[in-house]
């Protein structure tokens, strides 16, 4: 997944909804070690800023934790909703449609803008 301009979240508050899927989803596991600031900046096409940025969210948010000279590691008690039963999986889906939405939104307002600028 790489960052998009179109969207109107900022790109640390994209990485990180990146992120918090990924943990929610299971794609990360407990215990995983993360890839650094680095090789995350690469994949996201972003400055490792944001990828720090993006980290400190998910910190404060309990989902990860970091360890001095050993890395980033999926929190072994995420806070995240279980999306396997009750509301989870719903509140996940909501966040994914309003995200969706915004970017439409977006879009929706620039070429308002380009058709009302037309000679």
């Amino acid at each position: 997944m790489t960052v998009s301009q179109d969207d109107p979240r900022s790109a640390y508050e994209q990485v990180a909804d990146d992120i918090r899927r990924k943990i929610a989803s299971g794609t990360l596991k407990v215990g995983q070690r993360l890839d650094g600031n680095a090789k995350m900046a690469e994949r996201y096409g972003v400055a490792a800023m944001t990828i720090r940025h993006a980290l400190d969210i998910l910190r404060r948010e309990q989902l990860i934790v970091s360890q001095q000279g050993r890395g980033t590691f999926v929190a072994s008690d995420p806070a995240v909703p279980d999306t396997s039963e009750g509301d989870g999986g719903m509140a996940e889906e909501l966040s994914q449609i309003k995200a969706a939405l915004d970017l439409i939104n977006s879009r929706l307002d620039r070429l308002e803008t380009q058709v009302r600028d037309r000679p």
